[in-house]
């Protein structure tokens, strides 16, 4: 009588074909069934202090099957999908990957969170996160040294490096700055580029985050690598580690060979510039110390070009943080954490200011415009002394004036 008792709570609780079932799309995701329980990845993990339940508790109740439980608690919801749970993990197990398919099968199982509903109706109906006008894409520009003809040449010209400027360096306000920085370089650099301006879309990344799987990424896709071809480009050059991400591994994944473009975050495309002498700099020693972006550094493995950027410029001394390069901690800025948790997100941005500043170092710079914006607002509330930029800033600011060239 026990027996049958414990077997119908046994049932009621436990599914122990639901990892199968759940991870069947994830690339490696039955390694999940080799976790050892060791909690690298919650010790890894900024974010873990926010979950009810940690990444390791969160294994455990796929491996039984809790799925009611799982899906109840939501801490997946609260992953900035950074990554650093994959890399430290001694099984290699995908992790991030799998919080990721949490996500799915919450939103397909119990529907979208409210938040995350807006957001994919903001996507659909105006092709960008914050639910601007297509033209607003082009503001950051109203700020550029350059004359009304100028900026009406600017915006129509064809190139075969094409701009991807990005929501956020488009729409918000505190970091403008970027693009600009980047235009003025290539500008004054004379090389051959376009921007996408009104026809640009969302790269796509916030809908998979939302939980709205990579499929739904496809209508963005197209649109955008069609939209680059208009252009007359063959590459396309990112300010944002996450749209090179996406652009880099999605893209191709959803759009195959039809794609054939070019993806380069401009840290990979400047060393030419820097190193053929185009551009002379002031040479006033200056410390800094650079943030890794999790797409940039240990997704796509882009962490030497930004500092062979660095040590070319005359008078910088880079005191690299404690964590860095792949082992980078996360700003707190990834995974939609910043609309589901803000306080969340900025108590991460204030963890990693912290190892920042240990450092000595005048600027903190990355390469990331979402980075900056967790990190400058992080900073703004520790009352720091540190300077926030992203490195394009940096080198522009840090540009001696030539003939013909623009300041932002």
């Amino acid at each position: 009588m026990m027996m049958s008792t414990v077997n119908r709570l046994e049932e009621a609780f436990f599914d122990y074909g639901f990892l199968d079932k759940l991870l069947a799309s994830v690339k490696d995701g039955d390694k999940l069934k080799t976790c050892i329980q060791c909690g690298s990845c919650s010790g890894s993990c900024p974010a873990a202090a926010g979950m009810s339940v940690t990444p390791r508790n969160l294994w455990r109740k796929i491996q039984l099957g809790m799925e009611e439980e799982l899906l109840t608690g939501q801490s997946f919801w609260q992953c900035t999908s950074c990554d650093l749970c994959t890399l430290r993990c001694p099984r290699g197990i995908p992790l991030a990957s799998i919080m990721t398919r949490l996500r799915e099968h919450y939103t397909a199982t119990r529907g979208p969170l409210e938040v995350m509903n807006k957001l994919g109706a903001t996507l659909s109906e105006k092709k960008n996160i914050t639910g601007d006008e297509p033209g607003n894409r082009l503001l950051w520009m109203d700020n550029l040294d350059l004359t009304q003809g100028e900026l009406e040449e600017l915006k129509q010209r064809q190139g075969g490096t094409v701009l991807f400027t990005g929501c956020v360096s488009s729409l918000f306000p505190q970091v403008y700055k970027i693009p600009q920085s980047l235009t003025n370089i290539m500008l004054q650099t004379n090389e051959d580029f376009a921007l996408l301006g009104e026809d640009e879309w969302c790269c796509g990344f916030p809908l998979l985050g939302a939980g709205m799987g990579s499929d739904a990424l496809k209508e963005n896709a197209l649109h955008n690598v069609e939209a680059v071809k208009r252009k007359g480009g063959h590459t396309v050059l990112m300010t944002c580690p996450t749209c090179y991400y996406i652009w880099k591994k999605l893209y191709p994944q959803l759009l195959g060979s039809s794609m054939d473009l070019e993806v380069v975050h401009y840290s990979q495309y400047m060393i030419k510039t820097l190193y053929e002498g185009k551009i002379e700099f002031n040479t006033e020693e200056v410390k800094v110390t650079y943030h890794d972006p999790c797409d940039l550094g240990r997704k796509s493995h882009v962490t030497r070009e930004p500092r062979q950027l660095l040590q070319s410029i005359p008078g910088v001394v880079l005191k690299e943080m404690r964590f860095h390069g792949e082992q980078s901690k996360c700003c707190g800025g990834g995974g939609n954490l910043e609309m589901l948790n803000p306080e969340l997100s900025l108590e991460i941005a204030e963890m990693r200011l912290e190892e920042a500043t240990a450092t000595g170092a005048q600027y903190l710079l990355t390469t990331c415009q979402q980075c900056k914006r967790t990190l400058m607002n992080a900073a703004r509330r520790k009352r720091s002394r540190i300077k926030v930029n992203d490195l394009l800033e940096f080198i522009a600011d840090r540009m001696k004036r030539q003939a013909g060239g623009v300041r932002a």
